[in-house]
């Protein structure tokens, strides 16, 4: 009856032509620089469908089988440090051939872009050093911040959003010293959030998550100890999937925060840990997986009990994850 009436709601609001729901419409000014793909629009809303599908089919199979492994550990540190490095005089070379590629109107937090070395270079890691497929993603990324405002966010915009609680930055970090970014997924409503808010709080916190992280340069790179890795330049996300329904199946905010973590801050989440994903899980997670492309590595479908024993020190993880 649940997934019924899930279904239903969403379809009175789906107009009969197959277009975008009107609630796309209403965030259309803040998701034209931030919107998924063409390809995506067709799946808009879907998600609770899929659920409700797949609610009927899962009949005891755990969502671990989808694509739970083994922990091999906890991840990295830094961006790129699973790339093999390079010399100083080829780093020098394109990095000033990225430096090149960027218009020099478009800044960083209030700087030309091209004056930030660490920014350059993060860039240039996440695309395993390919300047020209670099250059592509940082000025897309600049051109965002700067028509969707980032640096002006404040939870004004968003503060019925943020009374939910949905998501929050721990307190602690983890064992490896990664802040760590947690969301709820039980507590988001597709029937009741507005998607610009949602959007707009996305946003907030991964600048917040930004804040709190290290933008290493090549010339930091050169002379730190190679065996140090002292620079925490990553962080942990956990995803809290229990209680997970069709109403958290919302395929349109998960596509604009699957572009949010590939095009605006590539490489800044060493790890995302899907945290006692249920079976009604299984469909809604297909559905997703193909656009995460070489990110769904970084995904692992895991225990409380895992979380607790492998990321945080004796008494240090999310609350919510202990009582269990």
């Amino acid at each position: 009856a649940e997934f019924a009436s899930a279904r239903a709601s969403l379809s009175e609001d789906r107009p009969g032509d197959g277009s975008v729901a009107p609630v796309s419409r209403r965030a259309t000014s803040f998701l034209r620089p931030l919107s998924c793909t063409s390809f995506m629009k067709p799946l808009l809303l879907a998600g609770a469908t899929a659920c409700a599908v797949a609610a009927s089919r899962c009949r005891g199979r755990s969502a671990a089988r989808v694509s739970r492994g083994a922990l091999t550990g906890v991840g990295t540190l830094q961006i790129g440090a699973s790339h093999s490095s390079i010399d100083w005089d080829t780093a020098q070379q394109r990095l000033a051939a990225l430096r090149r590629r960027i218009p020099g109107g478009l800044k960083w937090q209030g700087r030309p872009a091209t004056e930030n070395a660490g920014l350059l270079w993060w860039f240039l890691r996440d695309r395993r050093f390919d300047v020209a497929e670099a250059a592509e993603k940082l000025v897309e990324c600049l051109h965002w911040r700067q028509t969707s405002r980032v640096e002006k966010l404040g939870p004004e915009l968003f503060s019925k959003e943020m009374r939910t609680r949905k998501a929050y930055l721990h307190q602690h970090r983890d064992v490896v010293g990664r802040p760590v970014l947690v969301v709820i997924a039980n507590r988001h409503n597709i029937l009741e959030r507005q998607l610009t808010e949602s959007c707009y709080m996305c946003t907030w916190y991964m600048e917040r998550v930004l804040d709190m992280l290290a933008t290493t340069d090549p010339a930091q790179a050169a002379h730190e100890d190679a065996g140090a890795n002292s620079q925490v330049e990553q962080a942990l996300a956990i995803i809290d999937l229990r209680g997970f329904s069709p109403l958290q199946a919302d395929l349109e905010f998960v596509g604009f925060m699957i572009d949010v973590i590939h095009k605006y801050y590539p490489g800044r989440f060493a790890r995302i840990l899907l945290v006692d994903a249920p079976d009604v899980f299984e469909s809604f997670w297909q559905t997703v997986c193909p656009l995460l492309h070489r990110y769904r590595d970084m995904a692992d479908f895991v225990t409380a009990k895992d979380v607790c024993q492998r990321y945080f020190a004796p008494g240090l993880a999310p609350a919510e994850l202990q009582r269990r």
